[in-house]
């Protein structure tokens, strides 16, 4: 990996090359940094041009990036789109607690014990949205629940295994963000692929999908 420094509308931002076994350049906003993939050999000047030619979207990008969290004392978390204020209470407790808006953590393992408490809190949320709509809207047996850290994908469905596995960061979003992934991933025991009748049937269960899924595109991993 190369860091690099490009001059964008007279703001220095730090870039990331990467190069690969790959035909043609990408380049993501990752974590509030500019991250290019490009083929091996590739000249910086090139990746600079197209860097350059891209400049609007990815300075919008950048200058739209939230983090989710900042662990440390008097950091912060979002949980459900909610920013709570991180208080460390070290007694060598392994556990936190919500109080207004604030998080309290009494261990000083705290990145470890809120990833296991955020864990816990959404893992709840989405078995209680499931059991609503397999009671109403789905004729399906209960899946196994998994909350996991992905890099690259909101949630999975392992139909032949009756299991659904989600995103620990959707935590960090708003519900309604969430309730659209869980749905996306029960449809998927209907119809395992991303055909017509697949989005047909996430509409009729929620005729406001496309606005959610669009927002959802919005958020990073």
């Amino acid at each position: 990996m190369e860091k690099h420094q490009i001059v964008i509308k007279s703001k220095i931002i730090e870039y990331e090359i990467v190069y690969k076994n790959m035909k043609n350049i990408r380049m993501k906003i990752d974590e509030g940094k500019l991250k290019v993939s490009a083929p091996y050999n590739t000249p910086i000047a090139y990746i600079e041009e197209l860097i350059l030619d891209n400049q609007n979207k990815l300075l919008a990008s950048l200058d739209q990036y939230k983090p989710y969290y900042q662990y440390t004392h008097n950091g912060f978390v979002y949980i459900f789109n909610k920013r709570y204020t991180i208080i460390e209470r070290d007694i060598g407790k392994n556990q936190c607690s919500l109080h207004d808006d604030k998080i309290y953590v009494y261990t000083n393992h705290m990145q470890t014990c809120i990833e296991a408490y955020l864990k816990e809190i959404l893992k709840d949320y989405i078995t209680s949205k499931i059991i609503k709509y397999l009671s109403y809207d789905y004729q399906l047996p209960m899946p196994l629940i998994q909350i996991k850290k992905y890099k690259g994908r909101w949630g999975s469905c392992y139909y032949r295994q009756n299991k659904v596995s989600f995103n620990l960061a959707l935590v960090h979003l708003s519900t309604d963000l969430i309730d659209y992934v869980i749905i996306h991933e029960l449809t998927h025991f209907l119809y395992p692929n991303h055909s017509k009748q697949f989005y047909h049937e996430i509409e009729k269960h929620m005729p406001d999908y496309q606005q959610r899924m669009q927002r959802l595109k919005e958020e990073h991993i």
